[in-house]
């Protein structure tokens, strides 16, 4: 229901036959035989023809805004990456958050190659072995990000709400474990998509296996997507709310009862950590459920495939997919396909508004934790200190000049 490797809707007629199309994204249709013109030699209608004519915004936006969103998400989860293993940081949650970077650095690195192939027709998965091989570890990647978020979540839930419970849970060799497993069960669950995935020769296509999609909406593809996505995508953000509901409610008790506690150091640095936990957990379900929910109302919006065939000009003969169809004029629309146009819309953008998720954490970081500020600036410093010492090096400056007390200060002396 969220970021996927795209469906393909499988159309079984006088024999197998796919109808190579995004059904998350596209929609695309088989023309029946009775209707094709005998000088045609198809038996699918590219449907990107139809969104670059009526809705030329969704390639704007799935080009263009999916890379400022790349060219946020990549530093922003190095720099985080980098952050959450430093020393001073080295905590449990640190360790979920630094794992959670991680995951959403390998999760845009594998969603660059599926723009490629999807969105800028670059073939890039069309490969022997990627094609079974890709889905396993995108898949992972994509539903161990909200398992970390609930991780977090429920160890944040564990310390605030069970103090005296903490040592044992909420420890940093408890939390590797727990990072372990998850990725385990993740990759676990997603094996199976090597299966669903193969490369045919035919249409020098990566296609879903004809075996396991051939019942349509009863296929084990079909049962397994809906039920593995609505457990990480619906279930989960909802315990993630569940148990963070329950952390808000806690923390003003204790904020309003036991002022005097949280004026120690210790507790002021857990209550801005749980502030920063919160933020990044909130944010989560803000850009997951509007994705499940658009997903979700795919069917309502759907077409008949009989239906494509109001959008060609009746006059034109079907030609190949590699050439440009006489489609209607936009003012000529059904509402059925201007209602569906719209949703395509509407669907894309609340995508690239959920993709976000696996690009802003580092920026909600530096806005809700002070200690993580000011560890990225240390961090910063110290990146260029060492940068400027390979400079002086590098010029030759002699080792007394180095140590010179400048009248701002000794600005060299940690070099000596």
């Amino acid at each position: 229901m969220a970021y996927k490797f795209p469906d393909f809707d499988y159309i079984e007629a006088d024999k197998m036959e796919y109808n190579i199309s995004d059904r998350s994204d596209q929609i695309g249709f088989t023309l029946p035989t009775t209707v094709t013109p005998t000088t045609a030699n198809i038996s699918w209608v590219n449907p990107s023809q139809y969104y670059t004519k009526y809705i030329p915004e969704k390639t704007i936006v799935g080009r263009y805004v999916t890379l400022l969103t790349y060219s946020i998400g990549f530093p922003g989860n190095v720099f985080a990456l980098c952050i959450w293993l430093q020393k001073r940081m080295s905590n449990s949650s640190g360790y979920y958050l630094a794992a959670l970077a991680l995951s959403d650095l390998l999760f845009l690195t594998l969603q660059v190659l599926h723009e490629l192939n999807d969105t800028w027709k670059i073939s890039t998965l069309d490969v022997k072995f990627l094609c079974e091989f890709y889905p396993i570890i995108f898949m992972t990647s994509q539903y161990l990000s909200p398992l970390l978020v609930l991780a977090f979540t429920v160890e944040r839930y564990i310390s605030i709400c069970h103090p005296f419970k903490r040592e044992r849970f909420c420890t940093t060799t408890r939390a590797m474990i727990v990072i372990v497993c998850l990725a385990i069960f993740c990759l676990c669950v997603n094996l199976i998509q090597g299966y669903f995935w193969s490369y045919n020769s035919q249409y020098d296509k990566c296609l879903p296996r004809p075996s396991a999609i051939k019942t349509g909406d009863k296929s084990l593809w079909s049962v397994w997507t809906w039920f593995s996505e609505t457990v990480v995508f619906m279930l989960v953000p909802l315990l993630i709310l569940f148990f963070n509901i329950l952390v808000i409610n806690e923390a003003r008790r204790l904020s309003k009862f036991e002022k005097h506690q949280l004026k120690s150091h210790a507790k002021c640095h857990g209550n801005a950590t749980t502030v920063m936990l919160i933020a990044v957990s909130f944010y989560h379900i803000f850009t997951t459920f509007p994705v499940t929910i658009a997903v979700a109302l795919y069917v309502q919006y759907s077409v008949e495939p009989e239906d494509s065939l109001s959008l060609v000009n009746s006059s034109m003969p079907y030609l190949s997919d590699n050439t440009t169809y006489n489609l209607v004029d936009a003012s000529a629309l059904t509402h059925q396909w201007s209602s569906h146009f719209r949703y395509i819309l509407v669907k894309s953008i609340i995508e690239e508004i959920g993709l976000t998720h696996y690009a802003f954490n580092f920026y909600i970081y530096l806005i809700t934790g002070k200690l993580f500020r000011e560890e990225f600036l240390s961090f910063v410093r110290r990146i260029i200190c060492r940068r400027d010492k390979k400079n002086v090096f590098r010029l030759g400056i002699p080792r007394e000049f180095k140590s010179f007390n400048s009248p701002h200060g000794k600005w060299s002396t940690e070099w000596t």
